[in-house]
């Protein structure tokens, strides 16, 4: 399921807080690291060996940077800890390039850095993460600048809606809690806002009203009990059913559960209503500083899991 590491480093201070991820998903899946470099075109760029700040383009003849130069202190403490560490350095448009490494590896997961800029969408979360979020096939790890250091994972969490696109999450999140010896949440949020917004404000609620929102809380019960029966023996499953707006209550679930890892797809319910960037893993990347394991829902995400 999982048989490379690759991590997304551009030399900045904040892309170091991937390399603790790197290390436990390597250890556990005993997989190799790969340190992935992109330089971009019509950038500056500092050269250390000449001591001097160029230009990058297509024709420069200094782009011929060993990769093991750029990455000497990462692969210095990857290789410390007893891990398998290649580098490599690309030129071109980061998220594009990234991608496209990502394609050449066999079963690859790749971990990015985020950092929060403030507004909205993109200039959150940053355009990089949010195009490779966007467009890879393969799991994207989301480790957030300035929240907690992915060393352990102690208790997992998915999201699930229902629908078989949010389950695909399931197989990366069984993996990682069996092997970390983690506890497993399942969590299911009865939608009742949406019934409650019909009714006016103030006003007792309609007894047809209180029969769809008992319906919807039994249904969300009922499948929570079916996804239990489908974990191994030997996981520690805790179910968490909660009730209204999915985004404010799974924000307020990572904290209170104290979450180390969130574990969802980028897409849920008929594929139309995006989880990813709009909706439940915008706002738990914005709001939270929680690492987010999340998972294609595209048809080539079904080769990676078969596998």
């Amino acid at each position: 399921m999982i048989e490379t590491i690759l991590v997304a480093h551009d030399g900045s201070p904040a892309a170091e807080t991937t390399l603790p991820a790197a290390v436990l998903l390597a250890r556990l899946f005993s997989v190799p690291v790969v340190l992935v470099r992109v330089l971009e075109t019509m950038r500056p760029f500092y050269d250390p060996r000449h001591g001097e700040v160029i230009w990058l383009s297509e024709d420069e003849p200094r782009l011929e940077i060993p990769p093991e130069e750029l990455f000497a202190a990462q692969l210095s403490i990857l290789r410390e800890r007893g891990i398998t560490a290649v580098a490599v350095v690309r030129l071109g448009k980061p998220a594009d390039e990234l991608v496209k490494e990502a394609r050449a590896w066999p079963a690859p997961v790749l971990v990015l850095g985020s950092h929060g800029r403030g507004g909205v969408g993109r200039a959150v979360i940053g355009s990089v993460t949010d195009r490779v979020v966007r467009t890879a096939s393969c799991p994207v790890l989301v480790v957030r600048a300035g929240g907690p250091a992915l060393e352990r994972i102690e208790h997992v969490l998915v999201p699930l809606d229902g629908s078989p696109r949010a389950e695909r999450a399931l197989p990366y999140a069984i993996a990682l809690a069996e092997r970390a010896g983690a506890r497993l949440t399942l969590a299911r949020v009865a939608e009742t806002h949406r019934e409650l917004l019909l009714e006016w404000r103030g006003r007792p609620i309609a007894p047809a009203t209180q029969e769809r929102l008992a319906a919807i809380e039994e249904e969300a019960a009922h499948y929570l009990d079916a996804i239990r029966e489908r974990i191994p023996a030997g996981i520690r499953v805790q179910l968490l059913q909660l009730s209204g707006d999915p985004k404010r209550q799974l924000v307020a679930a990572v904290a209170r559960e104290r979450t180390d890892l969130v574990v969802l797809t980028t897409r849920g319910k008929g594929g139309l209503e995006r989880w990813l960037l709009g909706s439940v893993t915008e706002r738990l990347l914005t709001a939270t500083r929680v690492p987010l394991f999340i998972v294609p829902s595209t048809e080539e995400s079904e080769v990676h899991q078969a596998e």
